[in-house]
C-alpha cells in the first residue's frame, strides 16, 4: 500500500488512548498504536504476522551466530542497550532448552523402537520371550504370595489390635504440647515404624489405627513416610519411578537453578560494576550455547552416527573462557583466574542447588 495511502487513513486522535495527534504522526506517542483508521482486512493480519515472524527470526539469527563465533559478545551488546538485533537472553533460553527436550526425548523415543528385536520365521521373537518371562516370574510371585498371606492376614490383625500398638507408635494424644518441629519428627517416625511392620496401604485406617487426626497433613506426612519407606526396599523400581519424576521436570529445575549459578558470577566479579540482572543475561546465555551444541552434538549421531560427546566438555571449557573475556573485558590473567575459580565454584553450587531441587522435587512428588 502506498504512502499516500497511508495517510488516507490517518487519524487526529489516537483511537486506543485518545491522545491527539498529527497527520504526520505514523504511531501514537503515548501508547504506540499505528495510527490508522482503515477497517481489518484479512490481508493486514498477514502483513502483520509476517513482518513479526522476520523481525524474530533475524533477531535469532543474530543470536544464534553470534553465540557460535563471539561468546560473550550477544549478552555484552545487549545489556548495553543493542536490544533489537538480538532475541531477548531468558526467552532464547526458553525457547532453546524447550526445542532440545522434546528433540532429545523423541531421539530417546526413536532408539527404543530401533533396538526392539522383531526377529520373526523359524527363530524365536525376542518380544515373545519377553512376555514368556513376564508370565513366569508373575506365577512364581503368585506361589510366594499365596504361600504368606495367611503370614500377613494374622500379622497385620494383631497390629490393628488397639491394646497391642507398639510404646514407639505416639498417637496424636501424646503428642500434644510439644513444639511443632518435634511433633513432626515424632509424627514421621511413627509412620515409618507403622508401615514397616504392616502392608496397610489405607492412609484413612492407618491414621484411625494410630488415633490420628485424618487431616491433610497428616496424609501429606504419611504420603512421604510411605515413599521413603519403598526407596529403602530392594525394589528399585520405586527410586526409578522417582528419578523418571525428576527427569521430566528437569527443565524446570535446570531454569531455577541459574539464578543460583548467577551468585558465583556475580560474586566473582563483583567489581565490574554490573548488576545482577546483566551477569544473568551472561548465564542465560552461555547456557543458551550448551544447549544449542548438545542439540547439534545429537543432531549429527542421528544422521551420520558420530559421537561428539567426548569433545563436548573440552569445548565447553573454552568457550567458557571466551565468553567470560569478550563479556567482562578483562585482561587475560585475570580471566585465566577467575576461570579457574569458577571451575571449583560451579560445581560446587550446581551440587548444592541439585540437592535442594531434588529434596523439593521429594516434597512435590
Amino acid at each position: 500500500m502506498s504512502t499516500k495511502r497511508l495517510k488516507d487513513y490517518r487519524g487526529i486522535s489516537c483511537l486506543n488512548c485518545n491522545h491527539p495527534l498529527d497527520i504526520s504522526d505514523k504511531f501514537c506517542p503515548n501508547c504506540g498504536q499505528k495510527n490508522t483508521t482503515k477497517r481489518l482486512a484479512l490481508r493486514d493480519f498477514i502483513d502483520e504476522f509476517l513482518a513479526n515472524f522476520y523481525a524474530y527470526d533475524s533477531k535469532v539469527k543474530h543470536t544464534i551466530v553470534s553465540l557460535f563465533t563471539k561468546p560473550g559478545k550477544a549478552a555484552k551488546e545487549f545489556i548495553v542497550g543493542k536490544r533489537l538485533y538480538y532475541a531477548n537472553p531468558f526467552r532464547f533460553y526458553l525457547s532453546v532448552s524447550l526445542i532440545y527436550f522434546i528433540f532429545s526425548g523423541l531421539v530417546e523415543k526413536f532408539g527404543e523402537v530401533e533396538n526392539t528385536d522383531f526377529t520373526i520365521g523359524n527363530e524365536q521373537v525376542s518380544i515373545n520371550d519377553s512376555i514368556a518371562k513376564y508370565q513366569e516370574k508373575e506365577n512364581l510371585q503368585e506361589k510366594i504370595d499365596s504361600s504368606t498371606v495367611k503370614r500377613k492376614k494374622d500379622r497385620n490383625n494383631i497390629f490393628f489390635d488397639e491394646t497391642k500398638i507398639s510404646d514407639t507408635l505416639y498417637t496424636e494424644k501424646q503428642l500434644e504440647g510439644k513444639n511443632i518441629f518435634k511433633r513432626t519428627f515424632l509424627k514421621i517416625d511413627t509412620y515409618t515404624t507403622f508401615l514397616e511392620k504392616s502392608k496397610e496401604k489405607d492412609f484413612d485406617k492407618i491414621l484411625d489405627t494410630l488415633k490420628h487426626e485424618n487431616s491433610n497433613w497428616n496424609k501429606f506426612l504419611l504420603k512421604k513416610s510411605f515413599q521413603v519407606n519403598e526407596f529403602n526396599s530392594k525394589d528399585d523400581s520405586a527410586v526409578e519411578k522417582f528419578a523418571n519424576y525428576l527427569d521430566e521436570k528437569l527443565p524446570f529445575i535446570l531454569f531455577i537453578s541459574l539464578p543460583f549459578l548467577t551468585i558465583v558470577f556475580a560474586i566473582i566479579y563483583f567489581r565490574s560494576k554490573l548488576n545482577y540482572a546483566e551477569h544473568m543475561v551472561f548465564v542465560f546465555s552461555v547456557m543458551s550455547f550448551v544447549f544449542l551444541l548438545f542439540f547439534l552434538a545429537e543432531l549429527i549421531n542421528l544422521l551420520i552416527n558420530i559421537d561428539l560427546s567426548y569433545f563436548i566438555p573440552v569445548v565447553l571449557l573454552f568457550y567458557l573462557y571466551k565468553a567470560l573475556r569478550n563479556f567482562y573485558q578483562q585482561s587475560r590473567l585475570k580471566t585465566i583466574l577467575k576461570f579457574v575459580l569458577l571451575t571449583f565454584m560451579l560445581p560446587t553450587t550446581a551440587l548444592f542447588v541439585a540437592v535442594i531441587m531434588v529434596f523439593i522435587g521429594f516434597i512435590l512428588y
